[in-house]
């Protein structure tokens, strides 16, 4: 174990020393490097520009890496240089206090200029990023809690019916002294129709903040419209099965869509409600937006994992840290994976059944039009169960306790080669193959809920699997072949995680939150064409 804490020492050194800012002197550092090269990762926008990103978003993990390892060894210098980064961000945050960070802006390490893909017009948007602010308070706890507010007036932009945006505006001018003073109207029909879409990737990362916010300062306003946001989710969810719902409302509708299927504007949501228009002839009213629960796109970002998986995780995790007061919250996410596992998954395949909210699986059924869910003729299809859902899976169990959940998770952990997980016959699989580290977390998660030393063995397992895959050129990499270190990986700090519980000081390890940020945006590639796409597709996946 020492081993590993020395790499992790000399990986963590690595970026402090070589990946800060080497132009100007700033406390700023890269998002990554090429593993061969040595040189920082670059984004490359529609026109031909060449940027060297620096996007504080995308180094949450990082940072919560530093901040462990200095608890760890002592050494003050990792969390120093965490806070040092953060601290310049608020020094030149906007006029509202928001940061310039998230999906489409970042700075160009070159200039110290704020830039971002053309066709994202730099707006700021956090989608299931859940940003270190235990760290942030304890670098600047006044800037921290403008922040908070300044994300949520960016992306509330109409609090009497909540209606939101995900992308949010900066410098925007609002009261700080009395945002959370708006009245909460609680006559909302659930669905409404309204502007905006109030997608549940940018309400989990609302209601965090907010949770966060009450967590770091008392303040019950904050929570009270953490509690109010999700409930228009909850309240939205498919009134026979609970299942749902992705966002809360139906768009408006704003005039005819174009009649030809190959005009750039045919999928927009500005036409109405996207799944009527292309489902409602044959499913009829529960073809909705917010009650689509299958994934056609494989680039995507949303479907049912996101609901299940980021937002389920991030919920349970919140509600633990704020004990009586995320009860609420708690009870909801349960009701919510209790729901899914039952209709959605496939103990017998570890799948995932595509479907509307009604719960009927469409497992072979094909797209009866083209639309903004896919081709016509394209098939449904069922998916394999991804890890961050069983990991969801898993912490939900160890809150809540509930017998239907942990039945869910030991098939789930049989399908993933982790063993019996029965209490009546525990027996983990010492001999797997098992390297992912949202499998480890989840094994540290199961040790620190029933004390039990066979999880901790399995955890150094997958530990082990995981350094072999991942340590090459003294960076973390998906692989030996991978050229670019991300350092928002979660490798680190999940490595990191196993060395504190072997040492029997596992709460001293910021935890775990989310899988980290990324950039999205017209790129361009290096064949010359344009593609609308993300630095962890098309950067981060390259291979030597």
């Amino acid at each position: 174990m020492n081993t590993l804490l020395n790499e992790l020492i000399w990986y963590a050194n690595r970026i402090i020393e070589n990946f800060r800012d080497p132009y100007h002197g700033s406390p700023l550092f890269f998002d990554g490097c090429n593993s061969v090269s040595g040189q920082p990762v670059e984004w490359i926008n529609s026109d031909g520009q060449s940027w060297e990103v620096s996007n504080i978003a995308s180094q949450q993990n990082l940072f919560r890496f530093f901040a462990g390892l200095s608890v760890i060894t002592g050494d003050d210098k990792y969390v120093a240089a965490a806070k040092s980064a953060i601290q310049w961000h608020f020094d030149h945050s906007d006029s509202s206090g928001l940061v310039h960070w998230g999906g489409h802006c970042f700075i160009d390490m070159k200039t110290l200029v704020i830039v971002g893909p053309e066709n994202k017009r730099k707006v700021h948007e956090l989608k299931h990023h859940c940003p270190f602010y235990e760290l942030m308070y304890e670098t600047d706890a006044t800037a921290t809690e403008k922040l908070i507010k300044s994300i949520w007036n960016s992306h509330v932009t109409d609090w009497d019916t909540l209606e939101m945006s995900r992308h949010g505006q900066f410098g925007l001018d609002f009261d700080a002294e009395n945002l959370w003073k708006h009245k909460q109207t609680l006559t909302l029909e659930p669905l409404r129709e309204m502007n905006g879409l109030s997608f549940v990737n940018i309400g989990n990362d609302l209601t965090y903040a907010a949770g966060m916010m009450y967590s770091l300062t008392n303040d019950t306003g904050a929570l009270s419209w953490a509690n109010f946001l999700m409930r228009q989710y909850v309240e939205s969810r498919h009134p026979e099965t609970q299942l749902g719902c992705y966002q809360y409302n139906r768009p408006a509708k704003k005039g005819e869509p174009p009649l030809s299927e190959d005009h750039p504007q045919y999928t927009f949501s500005f036409w109405g409600d996207r799944a009527q228009r292309q489902f409602g002839a044959e499913y009829g009213d529960v073809a909705k937006e917010a009650w689509v629960l299958f994934k056609m796109d494989e680039e995507a970002l949303n479907g049912p994992e996101g609901i299940y998986g980021d937002c389920a995780y991030t919920q349970t995790v919140l509600a633990r840290r704020l004990g009586q007061s995320g009860q609420q919250l708690l009870q909801w996410t349960t009701e919510g994976l209790e729901a899914w596992a039952h209709y959605a998954y496939d103990a017998q395949t570890n799948e995932i059944k595509p479907m509307f909210a009604d719960g009927k699986d469409l497992t072979g059924k094909v797209i009866p039009r083209t639309g903004y869910y896919g081709k016509a003729g394209l098939p449904f299809i069922r998916r394999k169960l991804p890890p961050h859902v069983f990991l969801a899976y898993v912490t939900n169990w160890a809150v809540c306790r509930s017998e239907k959940i942990y039945d869910v998770v030991c098939q789930m952990a049989k399908h993933f080669d982790l063993g019996d997980w029965q209490e009546c016959n525990l027996k983990v699989n010492l001999e797997t193959e098992n390297d992912g580290e949202l499998f480890l977390f989840a094994a540290l998660e199961m040790h620190k809920s029933t004390n039990h030393g066979d999880f901790l063995k399995l955890a150094h397992k997958l530990g082990a699997n995981i350094r072999k895959r991942s340590y090459h050129r003294g960076l973390y990499l998906k692989s030996k072949q991978h050229a670019y270190c991300r350092f928002d990986d979660v490798t680190p700090l999940a490595l990191l995680s196993l060395v504190a519980a072997e040492r029997g000081c596992a709460d001293a390890i910021p935890e775990y939150r989310s899988q980290g940020g990324y950039i999205h945006g017209e790129m361009k590639m290096s064949d010359g064409s344009i593609k609308n796409t993300m630095d962890v597709k098309d950067i981060y996946n390259q291979l030597c």
